[in-house]
């Protein structure tokens, strides 16, 4: 989401040019509401010259993923049954926050969930949940 809403990041041109491949055919945008709390925590806290203000940060957000888009949550008892299963998948630390996220496309039934993270996802995905990496 970074990438794809600023010019200066490295993976610019690749997440827009994807994102734009994907929506001009049949696929619809969903978003798990925890990336855009993530992705407006990064654009509040960037070092300078990168930060932008809240104000900018909600523009951003709201003109490329909150329009057009699913939003897709979890309720409690799913929150719940991620954090109980954590221990056992091997899920510490950062990473629960990236199994949210997958669980978030999961109840979406997403097919596709695209990252420049493929480490940190590569784990979460599995037969009905690929994780992909734009190449551009």
């Amino acid at each position: 989401m970074i990438a794809a809403v600023c010019s200066w990041h490295e993976q610019h041109d690749k997440a827009v040019r994807e994102l734009q491949k994907r929506l001009s055919g049949t696929e619809e945008m969903i978003v798990a509401a925890p990336a855009l709390i993530e992705a407006y925590a990064v654009l509040t806290r960037l070092p300078a010259p990168h930060r932008i203000s809240p104000a900018e940060a909600l523009t951003l957000l709201e003109t490329n993923f909150f329009r057009g888009a699913k939003i897709a949550t979890l309720d409690a008892a799913r929150y719940r049954s991620l954090l109980r299963s954590s221990p056992d998948t091997g899920i510490a630390g950062g990473r629960v926050y990236d199994a949210v996220i997958a669980a978030c496309a999961r109840k979406a039934k997403v097919r596709t969930l695209l990252t420049f993270n493929e480490t940190h996802f590569a784990s979460l995905g599995g037969p009905n949940l690929e994780i992909v990496v734009p190449r551009g």
